[in-house]
């Protein structure tokens, strides 16, 4: 199969070599023979290893792609979560069947119910006739890595997506924001961390227009009058609200800032 021998060997020594203790507080029992679990992690272990070089021999030698930023992409990987990407109909077509190809050589498969296609075009004509390509089921978006990838090419969804995920576990949090007791220093550090972390998950890859940073200012000033509890009647600006918070860093601006390092380290590379 063409795996190192170092890799063979570690799953070796897994299988032969190892025990365990258990320790309960300052208790530590003597040394046991895992069996279930190991032979568990070890067939994990043998699986990925093959996935991956299946798919390192169709990918790597894969001539078809497109080009974003002067750079030509094939497809995407992250652990044993992979998307292909294809400049046309036929071209993915053709990539699918080579990867069925080498698959079935180590006995692997594709399975069709979980794999699906988008179509992204600039003329945002939806192809909504195309129901299937190949095998695979034609739809208008799907999750990536805890992303929302749809057929327009734009991050709106995503956006509104992620907000409304920030805005549910704000409201969970109702009790805190109400404490006169929790100072609004500490607030505004839990909204940072438990609030916007949720929102700017993945954030680093959007291309923002004028109409998503609108919403993006939106949903944090929302956010802000929540912990200071003012209500929409009171007719406050951002700027009023900002001032009062000690002019905290911008959402927006942190949205930015991610892309621009994102794009600075690419380049460097």
């Amino acid at each position: 199969m063409g795996v190192p021998y170092h890799l063979v060997f570690l799953i070796q020594q897994l299988y032969e070599s190892n025990s365990a203790r258990v320790r309960i507080h300052r208790d530590l029992s003597g040394k046991q023979q895992p069996e279930k679990e190991i032979v568990r992690d070890v067939y994990y272990v043998r699986c990925y290893l093959t996935f991956t070089l299946v798919m390192r021999k169709v990918l790597d030698n894969w001539t078809g792609s497109i080009t974003i930023g002067g750079s030509k992409i094939s497809n995407l990987r992250f652990a044993d979560d992979t998307t292909l990407v294809a400049a046309s109909q036929e071209e993915l077509v053709a990539l699918l069947n080579v990867l069925e190809q080498h698959s079935a050589a180590y006995g692997l498969g594709i399975n069709y119910n979980k794999t699906k296609v988008t179509i992204v075009d600039r003329e945002h004509a939806n192809h909504r006739e195309i129901k299937s390509i190949g095998r695979c089921e034609v739809v208008q978006s799907f999750t990536y890595l805890g992303s929302l990838i749809d057929n327009s090419g734009s991050c709106e969804n995503e956006i509104r997506r992620r907000s409304q995920q920030a805005r549910v576990s704000m409201t969970k949090l109702t009790k805190i924001w109400r404490d006169h007791n929790i100072t609004k220093a500490t607030k505004m550090s839990l909204v940072q961390s438990l609030v916007f972390f949720i929102f700017l998950h993945a954030s680093e890859t959007w291309t923002i227009k004028k109409a998503d940073r609108a919403r993006i200012d939106a949903f944090e000033m929302w956010t802000w009058r929540r912990i200071l509890r003012i209500p929409y009647t009171a007719h406050r600006t951002y700027v009023s609200i900002l001032e009062e918070l000690d002019n905290p860093k911008r959402l927006s601006s942190i949205v930015s800032m991610h892309a621009h390092i994102l794009r600075t380290y690419s380049q460097k590379r």
